[in-house]
Formats: structure tokens, sequence, C-alpha cells
């Protein structure tokens, strides 16, 4: 099974995240963009719409209904890593894909992802992980994820406000003076990389982007993950948002993707 190397580690625990390009093959990103494209089709509560225009602007727990999807959240390429990284078992917390659409894609404001975690679900620290799996390639023209290095340092941030979109999901929006401070401190950097790229991200890191006005599409598929003896304690929002198995995740064989098909 996959593992980081010492420097890889290093670069997280400095940054809050560490990029490791090419971890998935031409094929095999075909495929989940193909899955992506059925699943887009459907008529379900797990698919939310941009609030501007009909584009979609998210897909949550696809891992539920479509067969790639599953076998993704049980890839081996990332489920070694993030038990290093957690130090320990780990279960999926969250699937959730942004199809950021050619032109019509919107942004998001700063933000950390554990804010969401523990005000909606109750998690109780921050043992977990965003994963990122780019199935396009992300540029610094397209809205690329912006992320503020180091951010992830100052725990969780409590200064933050509720923003909630149409389908109930909870972003906790951070206030400008806190971005100042915090850029003023660390920078910004745009993550880019080819699709096939994974992202490895700590959920307090403070992180948003830009919408997308270019004619290429931008998907990262986020495999949010938490570790087993962390799991959340309010149960007040749909599974697909907040997973209630909280199982170890067992991988499935390397040539799982392409195994499915072939099936």
């Amino acid at each position: 099974m996959m593992k980081l190397s010492e420097e890889q580690l290093a670069t997280f625990e400095r940054n809050g995240y560490v990029v490791v390009p090419d971890l998935f093959s031409v094929r095999e990103l075909e495929l989940m963009r193909n899955a992506l494209a059925d699943v887009v089709k459907l008529d379900r509560p797990e698919l939310v719409r941009e609030r501007n225009n009909d584009s979609v602007r998210l897909v949550y727990g696809a891992d539920r209904f479509n067969t790639t999807f599953n076998c993704l959240v049980h890839h081996p390429r990332w489920i070694g890593p993030a038990r290093q990284l957690l130090k320990g078992d780990v279960y999926l917390h969250q699937l959730r894909i942004n199809p950021k659409a050619p032109f019509d894609g919107g942004g998001w404001w700063w933000h950390q992802d554990y804010g969401t975690w523990r005000f909606e679900d109750g998690m109780p620290s921050s043992r977990a992980l965003m994963i990122g799996v780019f199935l396009d390639d992300m540029t610094e023209c397209n809205g690329p994820l912006m992320v503020i290095p180091g951010s992830h340092r100052y725990g969780h941030i409590d200064d933050s406000q509720a923003d909630r979109d149409k389908s109930g999901y909870t972003v906790m929006d951070l206030p400008q003076p806190v971005i100042t401070k915090l850029v003023a401190e660390g920078g910004v950097e745009a993550l880019s990389g080819r699709a096939g790229t994974l992202l490895f991200m700590h959920c307090n890191l403070v992180h948003g982007s830009a919408g997308n006005i270019t004619p290429s599409t931008r998907t990262i598929a986020y495999l949010n993950v938490n570790s087993t003896d962390n799991t959340i304690t309010q149960f007040g929002r749909a599974e697909y948002f907040a997973n209630r198995d909280f199982s170890p995740l067992q991988p499935y064989g390397d040539d799982c993707l392409l195994q499915e098909v072939a099936a």
C-alpha cells in the first residue's frame, strides 16, 4: 500500500497540505469522469446546483449509488497515506465532488472545513483530512483551490459566520480581518496540478477559491475522512452529508477502478 515519504510528511506538517502528482492513470480518470457525467444527469437530493444558474455545483455521497465512486472511496492509493497522517484507521465522513463548470462554476469564500463538521456534526476534534482527487487539470486560471500555508496551526478559528446553501450545507465563512492577518503571515498559494494529482489537506487549513470563467472544466473529488476514534456526536444532517458508518475503511485492490468496469 502506498505511503508518503518522510519529506512529504514534513511538508504536510509545515504547510498543512501536500500535493502528490500523477497517482491515477489516464484510463482511471476517464472512468471517473464518465461516471460523474452519468451522476450529474440524475434527479437526486445529493446534487446541488449553482445559486445563479443550473450548473451542478456539488455532488454528495456518490459512493452510495455509483460503483465507480465506491471504488474510489476504497482505493489504497489514498487510504495508506491517510492512515499515516491520522496515525490510525479512518472512515469516510463525506464524499463531495465539486465539478466547477466552464464559465459558470462559482467560487468559495475563505473557510475551514472542520468548522462545518464541528458546528453541524459535533466532530470532537480536527483529526480529519480533506483528500482532493483532481479529475481535471487545475491551473492558475480555472478557479483553482487557494490555500493559506501554515494556517492549520491556528487550530479551529471561532470567529466565523455560518453560510447555509440551498441544499442545507453550511460553510463557516471567516471574516476579512482574520484572512488579512493569516495572509500577512503565511501568504496565499493557488494550487495547480495535472488530472490524477492527489491533495492531502488538514481540515483546519484555511482555503477558498474564485469562480471559473474559462472554457475548461475544473473538477475535484474530495474524500473527507475522519479518525475512527473521533466519530461525530450530532446526527441532524442527511447521511450523504455526514456518514453514520464509522467502520474502518478497508482498501480494495489497486486496480479496483479498472476491475469494476471489466466486471
